[in-house]
């Protein structure tokens, strides 16, 4: 009788243990399984983020060209006057006095136009460098010709804004259009 029970003990024993096995490997298995496909949605969201990250830039580049191309056969007053008042505007909102501020001579050749902007203002270097870190980011394509520093008189308090110097900025810009093809 005790033999029997130790052999009736020992099946349960290895079934038990067969059963823990098989499911063990089970889990396992579906384990790799959800981690195969859980690196797949991982790659396919990588893939999609640089999508929509080039997406986003190619639309910056399209509205660029877009602006970039026309059919005139010069720049318009109007496109001249905008970029004048767009500039204004930037020297407003960053407090820097705008000396003077007029578009020059305008080129054109048979597939590029060139219109000229001299600008001169009254800065400090801080408030230079986020203007032309505005221009830069403009969605026209532009040239910085020239850019002339000068330090302002510094033994007058005119000289200074918030302790810091002012300079006298000339800059010289070109904006350039590509005349469309029939």
């Amino acid at each position: 009788m005790k033999t029997k029970y130790l052999s009736l003990l020992l099946v349960i024993i290895i079934v038990s243990f067969a059963f823990l096995w098989s499911a063990h490997s089970m889990i396992n298995t579906q384990k790799a399984k959800i981690d195969k496909i859980d690196k797949k949605i991982k790659n396919s969201q990588e893939q999609l983020n640089s999508a929509k990250v080039l997406t986003q830039e190619l639309s910056e580049v399209s509205k660029i060209i877009n602006n970039t191309l026309t059919e005139d056969a010069s720049l318009s007053d109007a496109e001249a006057n905008n970029f004048v008042k767009d500039i204004a505007n930037l020297c407003d909102r960053f407090q820097i006095k705008v000396v003077g501020l007029f578009p020059k001579i305008s080129y054109s050749s048979n597939k590029i136009l060139e219109q000229q902007f001299t600008v001169e203002v009254e800065c400090t270097y801080v408030q230079l460098g986020r203007l032309l870190s505005s221009i830069e980011g403009y969605d026209y394509i532009l040239k910085v010709n020239t850019l002339d520093v000068n330090p302002m008189n510094t033994s007058k308090e005119e000289g200074k804004l918030n302790g810091e110097t002012l300079y006298r900025i000339s800059l010289e810009l070109s904006i350039f259009k590509i005349v469309k093809e029939a």
